[in-house]
C-alpha cells in the first residue's frame, strides 16, 4: 500500500498540493502561536523580572521578616559574608542574598552640576556579587565583573553619564556615613531593565566591599537561588524552611503573580494560551474540511478499487500511508516556517522593544504530533465513511444533506443541542469569570454552529443571490449553483466562517482587552512620578512649598504638589494625606474637578470607588475624627482631605510629606525619566533615591501588553491566509470535480467569459455570506471573552466593562473576504473555460 500511495502522489500532485497548504499553514498557525506565547513570557520575564530573570528560584521576604533583622528570614538566607542555612539543602549550589545600597559616585572636581545624591555626587544603586555570575541578568558588556574588594563595575548609564572606561578610579560615598571609598572601574554592564529601578545608575561590588555601605543591620528583601538538583524537591524543602516568613516561586510564576496582583489576571497566559487553543481548533476544521472535500471527490475511485478487487482494509492502509506521509512532510515544513517567521518578527520588534527575546519550549514537539494526528483523523473518517458503501452504491451520487434528510435531522439535532448548550455553559461561566470553562463551551457552541452551517449556509448564500439575478445568466446560474451541491458549499463558507470568526474575535476582544487593561493601568498608577520628602520637616510648610516649587519648575515636569499624612483610616490603617485639591486635580486623574469642588466643604474626605460607606473615621494625633466620604472614580487612590480641614484639627503630621508630580511627557522612556529624576533632584537639592516613578512600571505594563497584541495581529494575518487559502482549496477542488458539468453548459451555449463569471460571482456571493457570519459569530465570543477576563476584575474594583466593537476593521474585513473570493477564483475559472467542452465531457 506504500506504494499505492506514493504513486498516488505522483500521478496527482496537484490534488494534494492543497491538502499539503492546508496542514502546512494549520501547523505553521498552531505553532507560531505557542511560539510567541513562550517568546511574549521570556520578553515579559527580561522586562519585569529583569533582576531575578535567570534565577532558577526566587525567595521574597514578607514585610514584617525583612524589617525585623533577629528575623528567620535572615538566619535562612543568609548575609553578605555569611551563608545562610538553605545552603545546607542537598540541590541547593548557591542562595544569592541581593542587597541593594543606596550610595552616591562623586562627581569630577570640574563638574559644574550639582549632583542627584548630594552637591557633587550622583545616586548610584550599589549590588553585590554572586559566585555563580549567570545569576545576574544584566550581560557585560567590557572588562570583567569585580574579583577583588577594589574594582567596580558600573552600568552602562553611569559609564556615559560619568565618562568612564575599564581601568578608570571612581569615589563612592556612603549614605549612612560619609566614608568615601575608591574603586577601579573592571568592568562596564548592561543597564537593567528592572521598571522598579526607574532607570537609576547601578554598579556590582564584592560582597565584602559592599558590607561596608550596608551598616551594622543591613535590610534585603530578595534572594536568588541556583538549583543543581531537582527543582520541585527543593523548592518544597526551602518553602517549608521559609513558612511564614517569605514566599519562593520560579521567576515564570512570580511573574505570573505580578501581572495578576497589577492586571487582575495573567496577559500572557490568558491571552496567548487561548489563542493557542483556538489556533489549535482552527487546524483541525480547516484540514478536515480540506479533506472531506477531497475525500468525497474521490469516493467513486474507491469504489472502483474495490470493484477491481482491493479490499477495504488495504484501501485504509493506502489512506493512512498517504495521510502519514503528507502530514508529516506538511508538519515539518510549517513549524519550520513558523520558527522563522516568529524569529524575525522578534529581531523586527527589537528596534522598539529592546529585550524582546525568541524563546522555544518543549510544547513544540506536540505540534509535529498533532499535526500528523490531526491529517490521519481527517482523512480516516470521510475515508472510512466512503468505504463502508457499496462499490455499486458509491457509482451513484450523493443525496445532499438537508434539514428534511435523516443525516439532515441529525445533524441539527446534534448542532442546535451544541449551539445552545455550549453558549449556555459558555455565558454562565464567562459572567462568573471562569475563563477554562468559557473557553471549553464556546468551542462547543462553534462546532455546533458550524454543523448547523451545513444545513443553513446554501439556503441564505442562496437568499443573497437574488441580488445577482439583474446581471444576467450567471448571476442567475451562480445563485442556483450555490444550493445545486449544499455539502460543497457549505465546506467552502465554513472555511472562511472560520478565519472571520477568529479575525473578528480577536479584533473585538483585544480591542476591548487593551481599552480596560489602560485604564485598570491608570487606576494602578494616578500619579506620574512620586518624592519622599523625608529630610524635610512636614510641619514646615514654607520649605516643603519651596521645595515642591524647585521640582515644578524643573523642565520636563508639569506640576507638583507636596502632601503630608496627618491621619490614618481607622479600618485600613493608612495614611489620610492632605493637600491642596485643585492642585491635586491638576496631578492625577485620581481627583476630578467635581471631587476637588466636593473637599472644599470642611470634614469631607476623598476614597476609592470601592468604599461604599458613607463616612469614614480616620485617627490623628489629637483623636478620631469622623468625615464625610466623597468617591473617586478611581479604585486606587489615598485617602484625601484639604489642608483646610486637617488645619481645623490642629494635628501634628504623622510621616515624612510626599510630592505628587506630573510629567510634560507621560510616553518618556526609563533614561529619560531617570535623567528628570536627576535633574528634580538637583533642583530641589534633595536625593533621587527619595524619587520613585509608577510611570514606568506602567509604561513597562503597557509595553507588554502592547507586544501581546502586536504578536496576536501578527498571528491573526496567519489565520487570513488559512482561511483564503482554504477557499481557494474548496474552490479549486470543487471546479474539478464539476469539471462535466461546466463543459456541458459549455456545449449548451455559455460562453466562456459567462463561465469565469458564473464561478467568480458564485465564489463572491459565498465568501460574502461566510464573512458575514464568520463576523457576527467572532463579535460575539470576542464580547463573551472580553467579559470572562474581565468580570472578576471589575467586580473587586466596581466598575463596569467598556466594550469595543471595531466596525471599521469588520466592514473591512467582509470587504477583503469578497476581495479574496473573486482572487481565488480565477485559477478555477480560467481552468475551467479554457478546457474544451469536449475534452471536459470526456473526463472520468
Amino acid at each position: 500500500m506504500w506504494k499505492l500511495a506514493i504513486s498516488q502522489l505522483k500521478s496527482h500532485p496537484r490534488r494534494y498540493v492543497a491538502v499539503l497548504l492546508a496542514i502546512t499553514l494549520g501547523t505553521m498557525f498552531l505553532a507560531g502561536s505557542l511560539l510567541v506565547t513562550s517568546s511574549a513570557k521570556e520578553t515579559t520575564k527580561q522586562m519585569l523580572g529583569a533582576t531575578y530573570a535567570n534565577a532558577d528560584l526566587l525567595i521574597t521576604a514578607e514585610q514584617d521578616a525583612y524589617l525585623d533583622p533577629e528575623s528567620a528570614f535572615y538566619d535562612q538566607v543568609g548575609w553578605l559574608e555569611h551563608p545562610g542555612d538553605l545552603e545546607t539543602i542537598s540541590g541547593v549550589a548557591e542562595v544569592y542574598p541581593l542587597l541593594q545600597v543606596g550610595t552616591g559616585l562623586v562627581l569630577p572636581e570640574d563638574s559644574a552640576r550639582r549632583g542627584s545624591f548630594d552637591a557633587d555626587a550622583d545616586f548610584l544603586l550599589a549590588t553585590n556579587t554572586p559566585d555563580d555570575t549567570s545569576l545576574l541578568s544584566t550581560p557585560i558588556t567590557a572588562g570583567t565583573l569585580p574579583r577583588g574588594d577594589t574594582e567596580i563595575a558600573v552600568d552602562t548609564t553611569a559609564a556615559e553619564r560619568h565618562e568612564l572606561t575599564v581601568g578608570d578610579t571612581v569615589t563612592l560615598r556612603g549614605l549612612i556615613e560619609d566614608d568615601e571609598t575608591e574603586f577601579t572601574v573592571s568592568g562596564i554592564v548592561d543597564t537593567s531593565g528592572d521598571p522598579t529601578a526607574i532607570g537609576a545608575m547601578a554598579a556590582y561590588l564584592t560582597p565584602s566591599a559592599l558590607a561596608a555601605f550596608t551598616g551594622d543591620d543591613p535590610i534585603y528583601t530578595m534572594g536568588l537561588v541556583r538549583v543543581d538538583g531537582d527543582l520541585d524537591a527543593v523548592l518544597q524543602q526551602i518553602t517549608t524552611a521559609l513558612s511564614g516568613v517569605a514566599t519562593v516561586n520560579t521567576p515564570e510564576v512570580q511573574i505570573s503573580e505580578s501581572l495578576i496582583n497589577k492586571l487582575g489576571f495573567d496577559a500572557i497566559t490568558v491571552v496567548l494560551g487561548s489563542f493557542a487553543a483556538i489556533a489549535l481548533l482552527v487546524m483541525m476544521l480547516v484540514i478536515n474540511n480540506t479533506f472531506s472535500v477531497l475525500v468525497a471527490q474521490r469516493t467513486r475511485q474507491y469504489a472502483l478499487q474495490r470493484v477491481l478487487g482491493a479490499t477495504r482494509a488495504q484501501i485504509r492502509k493506502s489512506v493512512l500511508a498517504e495521510t502519514l506521509l503528507i502530514g508529516i512532510i506538511g508538519s515539518v515544513i510549517g513549524i519550520v516556517a513558523a520558527i522563522g517567521l516568529i524569529f524575525g518578527l522578534i529581531i523586527l520588534a527589537q528596534r522598539w522593544v529592546a529585550r524582546a527575546t525568541f524563546a522555544i519550549d518543549a510544547t513544540l514537539l506536540w505540534v509535529l504530533l498533532a499535526g500528523v494526528l490531526i491529517t490521519v483523523v481527517a482523512a480516516w473518517a470521510p475515508a472510512s465513511k466512503a468505504m463502508r458503501v457499496s462499490p455499486l452504491a458509491a457509482m451513484r451520487p450523493v443525496p445532499a444533506v438537508t434539514v428534511g434528510s435523516q443525516a439532515g435531522i441529525v445533524r441539527l439535532v446534534l448542532g442546535a443541542l451544541a449551539l445552545i448548550g455550549g453558549t449556555a455553559v459558555m455565558l454562565l461561566f464567562a459572567f462568573h469569570g471562569d475563563i477554562g470553562m468559557a473557553i471549553l463551551g464556546g468551542a462547543i457552541s462553534f462546532l455546533g454552529a458550524l454543523l448547523l452551517g451545513v444545513l443553513f449556509v446554501p439556503a441564505v448564500v442562496y437568499g443573497l443571490g437574488w441580488a445577482l439575478r439583474p446581471i444576467g445568466v450567471p448571476g442567475k446560474m451562480a445563485q442556483l449553483n450555490s444550493v445545486r451541491n449544499r455539502s460543497r458549499t457549505a465546506a467552502t463558507a465554513t472555511a472562511l466562517i472560520i478565519g472571520t470568526t477568529l479575525v473578528a474575535m480577536i479584533l473585538t476582544g483585544g480591542r476591548t482587552v487593551q481599552e480596560n487593561t489602560d485604564q485598570l493601568l491608570a487606576t494602578s498608577f494616578p500619579v506620574d512620578v512620586y518624592a519622599e520628602l523625608s529630610d524635610i520637616d512636614p510641619a514646615d510648610s514654607q520649605r516643603l512649598e519651596e521645595t515642591t516649587r524647585a521640582v515644578a519648575t524643573t523642565p520636563g515636569v508639569a506640576a507638583a504638589v507636596p502632601l503630608t499624612p496627618v491621619a490614618t483610616t481607622v479600618d485600613q490603617g493608612e495614611h489620610v494625606m492632605a493637600g491642596d485639591p485643585k492642585r491635586i486635580a491638576q496631578i492625577s486623574a485620581a481627583l476630578t474637578e467635581q471631587d476637588a469642588a466636593a473637599l472644599a466643604d470642611p470634614g469631607t474626605v476623598l476614597v476609592s470607588n470601592r468604599y461604599d460607606y458613607e463616612t469614614l473615621t480616620a485617627q490623628t494625633s489629637q483623636g478620631p475624627v469622623e468625615l464625610d466620604a466623597v468617591q473617586s472614580e478611581l479604585s486606587s487612590v489615598t485617602a484625601i482631605v484639604s489642608t483646610a480641614t486637617a488645619a481645623a484639627w490642629d494635628a501634628e503630621p504623622l510621616g515624612p510629606a510626599v510630592a505628587w508630580i506630573a510629567v510634560d511627557d507621560p510616553e518618556m522612556s526609563a533614561t529619560d525619566m531617570q535623567d528628570l529624576i536627576t535633574s528634580m533632584a538637583s533642583n530641589a537639592e534633595v536625593s533621587a533615591g527619595n524619587f520613585e516613578s509608577p510611570l514606568i512600571i506602567r509604561a513597562t505594563y503597557q509595553q507588554i501588553i502592547g507586544t501581546v497584541m502586536l504578536t496576536v495581529v501578527g498571528l491573526l494575518a496567519i489565520s487570513v491566509l488559512i482561511a483564503f487559502v482554504g477557499v481557494a482549496n474548496t474552490l479549486a477542488l470543487s471546479a474539478l470535480e464539476r469539471t462535466r458539468e461546466n463543459s456541458l453548459l459549455r456545449a449548451l451555449g455559455l460562453t466562456k467569459r459567462g463561465l469565469r463569471a458564473m464561478l467568480s460571482w458564485e465564489a463572491v456571493l459565498i465568501c460574502a455570506v461566510g464573512a458575514i457570519l464568520g463576523c457576527a459569530l467572532g463579535m460575539f465570543y470576542g464580547w463573551v471573552g472580553s467579559v470572562a477576563i474581565f468580570t472578576p476584575i471589575l467586580e473587586d474594583q466596581a466598575d463596569t466593562l467598556a466594550v469595543s466593537l471595531p466596525w471599521a476593521a469588520i466592514i473591512g474585513i467582509i470587504g477583503t473576504a469578497v476581495l479574496a473570493g473573486l482572487i481565488a477564483s480565477v485559477a478555477p475559472s480560467h481552468r475551467a473555460a479554457k478546457l474544451s467542452p469536449v475534452e471536459g465531457l470526456a473526463t472520468a
